[in-house]
Parts: C-alpha cells; structure tokens; sequence
C-alpha cells in the first residue's frame, strides 16, 4: 500500500461529535444526522468534501469499549457561523501518514489493522497525540469496492520528540 508522508495544513471544521465506542457504532447514524444538516453550513473551503475525525482526548489504549469522541464535519473559513446542534474546531497543523483506503468501508477496520499491525510497528515513524482524520471527497463511492477515501495517521520520526518541528517535506513511501 502507497503511504504519503505530509505536512497537513491546519483546518477549520464544523460539524457534529459524539462520544462512543466501536462497540457501540453510533457512527453510522451520525454520518446520517449530518448528512442531512450539510446544507446549513456557509463558507465550505473544500467542497464536495467531508471529514470524520476520531478526536484524540489523549487516551493511551484504543480497545473495542473504550469510549472515543468522532466528529462527522465539513473544512469551514475561520469566519463560518456555527449552526445550533454543531460545533466548530482547529485542527492544528500535522505531520501525517497518508493511507488511501480503497473499497467499502465494511473493509474498512482491514487497512486500519495494516497501518497499526504493519506500517506503523515497521515504519520510522510513531503514533502521536493528535486527532487522526478520514477524508472522504468525490472519490468516495458509499458502498462500491472501487470507492476511495484517505487517513491521515499524525505521525512523528521514532527517533525524535513529540513536539518537534518537522521541515514539512513530502514524499512517498512504497511500502
């Protein structure tokens, strides 16, 4: 699987959040909530464009019942008014793993379980502290096995601090 290695830029988001385990899988009907409210959204930046953020509350172990926030949202100016049942927020800056996930997203936990199981232990790089993002755009195809969507893995050399500033290159790594 293709990995690109970036400097994301920071992004404006609003949108809706709850909190829930895999478990649970309330995801699917938030998608379902915003989709619907898209609309009342002004000033989108990316359009044709949505972000599901699974938002880092600095919990060190991710297991099937361990409670998570997501956020189901769309990238905003900074001056975008906030509809009543959304929220907006930051996304800094970060130097992520890119992974295009190919297929349904019932395949979905496979390229999850690659990136974790295999890319990252493998990889030069560690897991930080920060929100990790699935970027759905018009590549994205609900239920086809030829629909694409990215994740963005934050990211830092193994060797390094967290807080580290990165030189913002890019490039691609086959592996």
């Amino acid at each position: 699987m293709k990995v690109i290695i970036t400097q994301r830029e920071a992004l404006n988001v609003v949108g809706m959040r709850i909190l829930t385990t895999v478990e649970e899988s309330r995801i699917p009907q938030l998608w379902n909530d915003f989709i619907v409210r898209m609309d009342e959204l002004d000033d989108v930046a990316v359009p044709n464009c949505s972000l599901g953020i699974c938002l880092n509350d600095g919990d060190s172990e991710f297991l099937e019942d361990s409670k998570f926030n997501y956020m189901v949202c769309k990238v905003v100016k900074d001056d975008s008014t906030v509809p009543d049942g959304m929220e907006y927020r930051e996304i800094s800056s970060q130097l992520v793993a890119v992974f295009t996930h190919i297929g349904s997203l019932e395949t979905l936990s496979e390229t999850y379980d690659y990136i974790y199981d295999k890319w990252l232990p493998e990889s030069e790089y560690k897991l930080i502290t920060a929100d990790e993002i699935e970027w759905y755009d018009s590549r994205f195809k609900f239920g086809e096995d030829d629909s694409q969507m990215d994740i963005h893995i934050p990211i830092t050399k193994k060797d390094s601090d967290e807080n580290d500033i990165n030189d913002g290159l890019f490039f691609i790594n086959e592996n």
